[in-house]
């Protein structure tokens, strides 16, 4: 089958990228730009009918140098490649890596030729992303663009020299968002957190509670058994976490990053208020463990609903928010980044910069003093 694309020109132009096969599956690849899509679609159905070497010959053109292109690799090829080749890598990662693939790679420009792949096929990937899919099919959040595109970029910049002289998407300037505008960034002020946890059904409000004072992530949260805290001390230890892949499920696994591993400081009252009586200390109505999907919609979608809350909170919010309360409360940026289990400070600094004005204001005051 021959498939037309559209691609757009640094000049501003529209060319149509006819890809095509000489045969079967598995067989060489190879492409024609046309300025026409009518000429583009003519050529295409030409392969269709009558196969590549015939079409061209039709269009006036000799199929032997075609045959003999370098192009055979396309950038799905590639893609599927690079994922098969990644060593060390989580199972939920690697799925995570697929569905990028499937979703969202392969519709753009799978069947272009590697070599082929412009500066303008990412821009134009990036922009489609900014107003289609997502949430509410409004568009991708910017930290999902960022994560998709960081990982495409990832896999052509394995790619050079040998197929590509240069990465096209390297150095391309990505939407930023807010937390007016990012729902992967919704902070809840304390009174909205009050609503919310007015509107959680009694036998959840100890999680979300948790989650808040905290600052643990949910497979984490989840994971933990009752070996894992120290009632008296208010310490909670993060030692696994949940993991789901559509090939294994749920398993168990070490936390996010080296530094995921660690102690958190909760309020010992809090901790008071937890039953840890059983294998783990959230858990189902039937006592098993608590899974993302049904506590999404049997608990937290009726909450924030009843709260009334807009735009809506996620549960990562609650990490959010957690966040939030320290740095405007002055608890230095340092020790928020340690409770988190950010691999760096530099994680913290940027993901909160906007929240973090009690330091600066601190430092500030300080020269004040000094200058008095």
């Amino acid at each position: 089958m021959a498939n037309v694309r559209e691609r757009a020109r640094g000049d501003g132009s529209t060319a149509y990228l006819v890809s095509y096969r000489f045969g079967g599956r598995g067989s060489r690849q190879g492409a024609l730009t046309f300025n026409d899509r009518k000429a583009a679609a003519a050529f295409a159905a030409a392969v269709n009918v009558h196969g590549a070497e015939q079409a061209l010959r039709m269009h006036g053109i000799d199929p032997a140098p075609q045959q003999r292109v370098r192009d055979t690799l396309t950038v799905a090829d590639w893609v599927r490649k690079h994922i098969d080749q990644l060593t060390g890598v989580e199972q939920y990662t690697l799925d995570k890596y697929e569905s990028y693939l499937k979703n969202d790679i392969i519709p753009a420009f799978g069947d272009i030729p590697l070599s082929s792949l412009t500066e303008d096929d990412i821009a134009a990937w990036v922009k489609h992303m900014e107003t289609h899919g997502g949430r509410d099919q409004k568009g991708h959040a910017p930290k999902t663009i960022r994560n998709k595109y960081g990982f495409l970029s990832g896999a052509l910049n394995a790619a050079v020299p040998k197929h590509l002289p240069t990465n096209p998407a390297a150095n391309r300037r990505l939407p930023r968002g807010d937390a007016e505008d990012n729902h992967d960034m919704r902070m809840l002020s304390r009174d909205e957190f009050r609503a919310l946890l007015d509107a959680t059904a009694d036998p959840w409000k100890p999680m979300v509670e948790f989650l808040v004072a905290s600052g643990t992530r949910w497979g984490e949260a989840s994971a933990l058994q009752p070996k894992h805290i120290d009632v008296q001390s208010g310490l909670v230890m993060i030692r696994q976490a949940w993991k789901y892949s559509p090939t294994k499920g749920y398993t168990l696994g070490p936390p996010k990053t080296k530094r995921s591993r660690r102690n958190v400081e909760v309020p010992v009252r809090l901790l008071e208020k937890l039953d840890l009586s059983g294998e783990f200390v959230f858990t189902n109505r039937d006592g098993g463990p608590v899974r993302y999907p049904r506590f999404w919609r049997h608990v937290w979608n009726p909450a924030v609903e009843n709260s009334g809350l807009n735009p809506r909170p996620t549960p990562h919010d609650l990490r959010h928010t957690y966040a939030s309360w320290h740095l405007s409360g002055g608890t230095p940026i340092t020790v928020v980044s340690r409770q988190m289990g950010h691999e760096n400070i530099s994680v913290t600094a940027d993901t909160y910069a906007d929240v973090d004005r009690v330091s600066s204001r601190a430092a500030a005051e300080f020269m004040d003093t000094m200058l008095d």
